[in-house]
């Protein structure tokens, strides 16, 4: 379900447009391929990254905006792939993510890198008790938060000078959605992008600005293999992982990748790239939660 498939009437808020594409992706992925208990129970691993690396555009951009003096919390950080880097360069470095995983995937990098001022909480956003700091740094998760404005005013108020949240101009879950098609026979239900965050957080009074910290991460635009054999089974175990495949065997996923080649995957000089990130951006939603008056705002029934 594309977002400009919303018609715009005083009843049908950009909240509650919002949420609505999450209910409806959540749904659609339980009817086909059934409930996860841990969504990235064997997954962390693809998220760890050396703390030590140089930064890249986004890091860096997140970067100015830190003083040494700062605790950062990272919301839906994961094993702190983004945030354990800027560790570095701050006071604090506080994680709350739901996830035993990307938990146990966190303490592992922390004792191997030799970071001791980060530490991870095992709970929800909205569950978490006491948790405040300077800057809250929110990357690639808004695209699954149910419910959008009690998330953002959470938000609001547990961060003392500026909230940053990071996505990609074509989300991530919707990367896959010509192969979910080929696969289900039904088009992928969309998450919510910028443009459908923007909204919620104007509607909300919020004066954001809109960085474009430029071409998606390498990582995420990584060539899928060198070869078509390659890129086929790479997608195929992709599909595997993230769990979307349902009652739809990987084999018969792999002849339809193998049979619609040119239309899903484009060649490169690094290898075959999925076309649905041909020119992907990494952007940041950033602003100032100095003086605001929290709880202003309330979604009408």
């Amino acid at each position: 379900m594309a977002a400009d498939q919303y018609v715009d009437t005083p009843a049908k808020t950009a909240a509650a447009r919002h949420d609505s594409m999450v209910a409806a992706n959540v749904a659609q992925r339980e009817r086909l391929a059934g409930r996860e208990r841990d969504a990235w129970a064997g997954r962390a691993q693809h998220f760890q990254a050396d703390p030590r690396r140089p930064l890249d555009t986004v890091l860096t951009e997140i970067a100015s905006l830190l003083e040494a003096g700062d605790t950062l919390i990272d919301v839906g950080g994961g094993a702190g792939r983004l945030s354990l880097p800027l560790a570095l360069r701050c006071r604090e470095v506080v994680i709350i993510d739901p996830s035993a995983a990307m938990g146990e995937g966190f303490a592992q990098i922390v004792e191997t890198a030799g970071i001791s001022n980060a530490r991870f909480v095992k709970a929800g956003w909205l569950e978490a008790d006491g948790i405040t700091g300077d800057v809250g740094l929110v990357a690639h998760v808004t695209y699954f938060v149910p419910a959008i404005v009690p998330f953002i005013e959470k938000l609001r108020t547990a961060v003392r000078r500026r909230a940053v949240i990071c996505v990609r101009s074509v989300p991530p879950p919707n990367q896959i959605g010509p192969f979910f098609a080929l696969a289900h026979g039904e088009e992928l239900a969309l998450v919510p992008g910028h443009e459908e965050l923007l909204r919620v957080l104007e509607e909300m009074g919020v004066a954001a600005e809109l960085i474009d910290a430029g071409p998606a991460m390498a990582s995420a635009t990584a060539a899928t293999g060198k070869t078509r054999e390659d890129a086929v089974r790479a997608e195929v175990e992709s599909a595997k992982r993230a769990g979307w495949l349902g009652t739809v065997a990987p084999e018969r996923l792999g002849q339809l990748i193998d049979q619609h080649f040119d239309e899903l995957l484009a060649e490169t000089d690094e290898g075959f790239v999925r076309r649905s990130v041909l020119g992907a951006r990494d952007l940041l939603i950033t602003w100032e939660t100095d003086g605001m008056e929290v709880g202003s705002w309330r979604l009408e029934a």
